[in-house]
């Protein structure tokens, strides 16, 4: 019903558009309170007050031209009881305007909170866009900020493709022991704790124990507490994915039962103690992102949760795809999408919580505590193709 009333009311600025010739600038001054559409708006000041929708009169006026082949990032302080999404639509003399982009969901909040998404390139022909926010609760807030392009942010930090290729034949890949003795060999991967080894060409932690493991991890794994990231450190705006096959969770005396035991995507790893953590699975069912700063009481840093997913337990024992990924903004923030199954389930801003956003290029990883599971397909890829 949305996209059909938005298309609705676009089709009649279609003609008015298409007279229109967009000018070079490729950024959107900050949005005027009479361009947007949808019952509920608060004329007081910048903020939008609406029932689960908002979006930019398909005119001239109120939107955004722009060049073919670029990136944008569209950016706003958002409030809602439900999940939210930044939408685009893209205008092409030809065709006229068409749904073009959906962002991830945003969380729930109660108190302002900043959203940004940044699109791939605008397809080709295009001259303008139009932008809006919708969610899936009655009522949502906004504050909407200028689009801005980002195309040097992502063309900036290109990268050959990471798609890692463990032996066919079962046996130990790497492990802590060769981490601490420098005795990688020719393994894509460093284990800083536990076990890595090849089950058919899948990567596999061993059943997890506390022992320290030796140099064929043949009495312990150690992988009770499974550390493992890329050997490069070169992925900036990357996207992570993969295949896991969780057998168990259990525990072991030095790593009792906790809510966080299951597995954990590394993006942006500068050190132990600064990097983001996408929670594809947990014990206790709540899929979170969360970031890590130097100093406290978490091995020499401390964590803060950028956002949350509850209601999704653990899936035993069948094959599921995961990603997360991370990306620079224009405005200097970083915005991290997590996905399972194929869907997109969470997004977030980190705009310096906790510390600066961790915006460097750095490792990427897998993290597993109290967990036997596998992995295969692992892909890291550029999230600008421009």
């Amino acid at each position: 019903m949305l996209v059909r009333k938005w298309m609705a009311a676009a089709a009649v600025a279609v003609i008015a558009a298409s007279l229109y010739q967009a000018p070079a600038a490729t950024a959107s001054p900050a949005p005027e309170q009479g361009c947007w559409t949808g019952p509920g708006l608060n004329p007081d000041g910048a903020i939008l007050d609406a029932p689960g929708e908002v979006f930019q009169r398909p005119d001239p006026a109120c939107t955004t031209a722009v060049r073919a082949g670029r990136a944008l990032t569209v950016s706003a302080g958002y409030r809602s009881p439900g999940r939210v999404r930044a939408v685009v639509y893209a205008y092409r003399p030809a065709i006229g305007w068409r749904a073009w982009f959906t962002g991830a969901p945003f969380p729930p909040v109660a108190v302002r909170t900043q959203l940004s998404a940044t699109t791939p390139a605008t397809p080709p022909g295009t001259t303008r866009v139009t932008i809006g926010f919708v969610g899936d609760a009655p009522t949502l807030s906004v504050w909407p900020e200028p689009v801005a392009d980002a195309t040097a942010i992502l063309a900036s930090s290109r990268f050959a493709v990471f798609k890692p290729v463990l032996p066919h034949r079962s046996g130990l890949v790497t492990n802590s022991y060769a981490y601490r003795t420098r005795r990688n060999g020719k393994s894509g991967w460093e284990v800083t704790a536990g076990s890595l080894f090849s089950r058919n060409g899948n990567g596999y932690t061993g059943w997890p124990d506390d022992g320290v493991p030796g140099a064929r991890s043949a009495v312990h794994t150690g992988s009770a507490v499974f550390r493992m990231n890329t050997r490069r450190k070169d992925f900036r705006n990357v996207a992570m994915s993969f295949e896991m096959f969780i057998s168990a969770t259990t525990s072991t005396g030095y790593t009792p039962p906790s809510s966080y035991d299951g597995v954990h995507i590394w993006l942006r790893h500068r050190s132990q103690f600064q990097l983001y953590a996408a929670s594809v699975a947990r014990r206790d069912g709540t899929l979170m992102i969360k970031k890590k700063c130097p100093g406290g009481p978490s091995n020499s840093g401390t964590y803060y949760t950028l956002g949350e997913a509850p209601g999704r337990p653990t899936v035993f024992r069948r094959w599921t795809s995961v990603a997360a990924s991370a990306q620079n903004n224009a405005d200097g923030s970083v915005t991290v999408v997590m996905s399972v199954a194929g869907k997109a389930v969470l997004s977030v801003v980190d705009d310096g919580i906790g510390c600066a956003p961790i915006t460097a290029a750095a490792p990427v990883g897998i993290r597993g505590d109290n967990t036997e599971f596998q992995f295969r397909k692992v892909v890291a890829t550029n999230l600008w193709n421009g």
